[in-house]
């Protein structure tokens, strides 16, 4: 059996076969010239959660990938791109035969120097919220364009100035990707009503979550962050995801537990504590509620 890794850091991605990199904190992986079945092979950490200690961003030029982010289901599917920020939980399932990709993954300060603090958080919750977006041909040409650019530029390793190109690059990606969030914004903003309302504050509320759910599982807490009560946010939550705000936090406690203990690093205390359970026992009984299995039982799978 394979084994899991909780953090999936620049590193480890490093390592894969198909990666090139820059001081193993810029790396660009793509499967031109092989075959999907090679990537589906060669990555340790399919079907298992992994939080991401780095950005990443798929572009996908044909063919279908599945991923769970942060407990959504997302299809890429041609002319896709898909961007994770640091930090995110998620879950690569595959991809189909005829799937062509390109992945640029590094230290986030790549991607944090293109743009204003406004602008960046701005992006910084479109993504959140919605972190595929749809690119015309031209502009997935043009991405390409770039993508090839900087793979070229990682190999020139005695220019000193690698480094600098390939922030440009990335900030020339980065405003590109700004201008399409201005345009697919500037589309919702004419047709704007209630449910937009509702859609914000369940995004606001799985964004806090994020944040917290390592220490605060209770709705009240998160209804107090966001001045709110209680039942109106568990009543907005289910109204546009179809599930209620308790059942949320659950899911993001659980996830984090089961990647924890499939990483191996850790006991089953250790785990109790990180997640700021009571005790052990506690924690037992909350994962074996949930799961329907022990921690331990879970962790020997």
């Amino acid at each position: 059996m394979k084994q899991a890794y909780w953090d999936l850091d620049l590193i480890r991605l490093s390592a894969e076969n198909a990666a090139v990199h820059l001081n193993k904190e810029f790396i660009l992986i793509d499967n031109f010239d092989g075959t999907s079945e090679q990537i589906n092979t060669d990555l340790e950490f399919v079907n298992h959660p992994v939080k991401l200690s780095f950005t990443i961003a798929i572009f996908c030029l044909s063919g279908r990938m599945s991923f769970q982010i942060n407990l959504q289901d997302f299809e890429l599917r041609v002319n896709n791109l898909l961007v994770v920020l640091e930090g995110a939980i998620g879950e690569y399932r595959g991809m189909s035969d005829d799937t062509r990709i390109a992945v640029i993954a590094s230290a986030s300060e790549y991607f944090q120097t293109a743009l204003q603090i406004d602008a960046t958080m701005t992006l910084q919750r479109r993504l959140y919220s919605s972190p595929i977006y749809q690119l015309s041909p031209e502009a997935m040409e043009e991405s390409m364009a770039i993508y090839r650019l900087m793979k070229a530029k990682i190999t020139e390793t005695d220019n000193p100035f690698r480094k600098g190109a390939l922030l440009g690059y990335t900030q020339v990606l980065t405003y590109n990707s700004y201008k399409y969030l201005l345009a697919a914004d500037s589309e919702a903003e004419k047709s704007k009503e209630k449910s937009g309302r509702r859609q914000e504050l369940y995004t606001q509320f799985i964004h806090e979550v994020q944040k917290s759910y390592t220490k605060e599982r209770s709705i009240s807490y998160y209804a107090d962050v966001l001045c709110v009560t209680p039942k109106y946010l568990s009543q907005i939550v289910h109204q546009v995801s179809g599930r209620f705000a308790g059942d949320w936090i659950t899911d993001f406690v659980i996830l984090e537990a089961k990647a924890l203990l499939k990483s191996r690093k850790y006991t089953i205390q250790q785990v109790a504590d990180m997640l700021h359970f009571a005790n052990q026992s506690f924690f037992g009984k909350y994962f074996k509620e949930k799961v329907g299995c022990s921690p331990s039982e879970y962790q020997r799978e």
